[in-house]
């Protein structure tokens, strides 16, 4: 798409890891977003069967880049959000592939982040297959055993999160970026590889006196759960969420705030494993501890043996 100097320039970046299809499904999506200044690019994160000869064939408008290992997602989206920066875009537009773009989103994130201290705007995300509930909206950080609360996470849409409002962090499925703030509070953390880098990147922008709004009119259609063994409890997302809780924790929270964290650990997981355990689900729990031991110690993850590359 060319690109009008009468708006802000978007990079909008769309991360794919062995999702060809669902990739492809998001690029059609964003082909009928009504914003007159923004570029594509698909970044192929290490996949088996790299989605780039697919993209170049159905889409020859939009850019490609092919990486020869999974960086995960603050790795693999870095790439892109280096290319903002070069090529001096406005924003930068963090797209998850299996994303679906409403025709205003992209207008309507873009005039929330029209303040000159928004540092990233998140919008309504709605759940794919059934457009009346949300999968999620923004979040705030409890220390409790998943570090942070979801607003919104599966509720039926009634109005309720209709408002615009600043907010403590945003999902990454759907995440409008300004580059002035990316230039001050940096880019994702690789050492999170994947979950929670986005909330980390919004605490430190905060911590740096940036804003993070919540837009409800940037609505997309989120599938959710596609890359790293879908919705099952037992996945390699339990352990990384795990620990990069902790990370999280080190990283930012007070002494206060990590010993409430360990002690919601340390209190809810005996219930927590005696219901997986019914379920035949324990692995999942035990990929959890093993998070959280990796996380205390600052271990990177056993990507091989998580299937990760």
């Amino acid at each position: 798409m060319a690109i009008s100097q009468a708006w802000p320039r978007v990079l909008v970046i769309v991360l794919d890891w062995n999702g060809a299809d669902d990739t492809l499904a998001c690029l059609e999506s964003l082909r009928g977003v009504d914003y007159p200044a923004f570029d594509t690019l698909v970044i192929d994160n290490g996949s088996r069967h790299s989605v780039v000869r697919r993209v170049r064939e159905s889409f020859p408008a939009v850019d490609c880049i092919e990486l020869p290992i999974n960086l995960g997602y603050a790795g693999g989206n870095n790439v892109g959000l280096r290319r903002a920066l070069e090529m001096r875009y406005d924003f930068a537009y963090v797209l998850n592939n299996d994303a679906f773009v409403d025709q205003a989103a992209l207008r309507a994130a873009v005039a929330a982040a029209g303040a000159a201290d928004v540092a990233a705007v998140g919008g309504k995300v709605l759940a794919f297959d059934d457009p009346t509930r949300l999968w999620m909206t923004y979040g705030r950080i409890d220390y409790r055993q998943s570090l942070v609360q979801l607003a919104g996470w599966g509720e039926r849409d009634t109005g309720r999160y209709d408002q615009p409002r600043d907010v403590e962090w945003i999902p990454g499925c759907a995440l409008l970026m300004s580059c002035r703030a990316l230039a001050e509070v940096g880019l994702f953390d690789e050492e999170f590889f994947a979950y929670h880098e986005d909330v980390d990147w919004c605490t430190r922008a905060r911590e740096r006196g940036w804003r993070i709004r919540y837009a409800p009119d940037a609505i997309v259609r989120h599938r959710g759960n596609r890359t790293l063994g879908g919705p099952s409890y037992v996945s390699p997302r339990k352990y990384l969420s795990a620990r990069n809780t902790v990370l999280f924790a080190r990283k930012h929270g007070t002494v206060r705030q990590r010993l409430k964290l360990m002690l919601s650990i340390l209190i809810t997981l005996p219930f927590v494993f005696g219901r997986r355990l019914v379920t035949g689900e324990a692995r999942g729990v035990w990929l959890k501890v093993r998070g959280w031991i990796d996380g205390l110690r600052r271990r990177e993850p056993p990507y091989e043996a998580l299937g990760l590359r």
